[in-house]
């Protein structure tokens, strides 16, 4: 994972989903970055709501499912989501969907957040 990291402070991996309400991603990334370090990820439904540009000109990476399959190419290869697990000291779903709330409870997983 290619970010620069502050020593000591905590790691917050954001996660935004299809709800309208992600359109306050940039609000909730600001307020995080004084006292985390934060990367995020989103589902293809939550892009179409957070401005990701806006975010990336913060130094915070984006991460979205094509990143999954990019990062992947051959065995012993780094897996996304598995290094995003390893970094994270949290994981903040803001906003869950539905949706997403219905995929993690019965353990489906067709996406990173997920």
């Amino acid at each position: 994972i290619d970010t620069v990291d502050i020593k000591g402070k905590k790691n917050v991996l954001v996660a935004f989903t299809g709800s309208v309400a992600s359109i306050k991603a940039s609000e909730l990334v600001d307020s995080l970055l004084p006292h985390f370090n934060v990367q995020v990820v989103t589902t293809s439904r939550g892009a179409h709501f957070i401005d990701t540009v806006d975010i990336k000109e913060k130094g915070v990476k984006v991460w979205t499912d094509e990143d999954e399959w990019a990062c992947w190419n051959k065995r012993g290869d780094p897996v996304q989501h598995i290094e995003l697990r390893r970094w994270a000291d949290v994981l903040l779903v803001a906003p869950l969907s539905a949706n997403t709330l219905a995929k993690m409870a019965l353990g489906l997983c067709d996406n990173l957040v997920t």
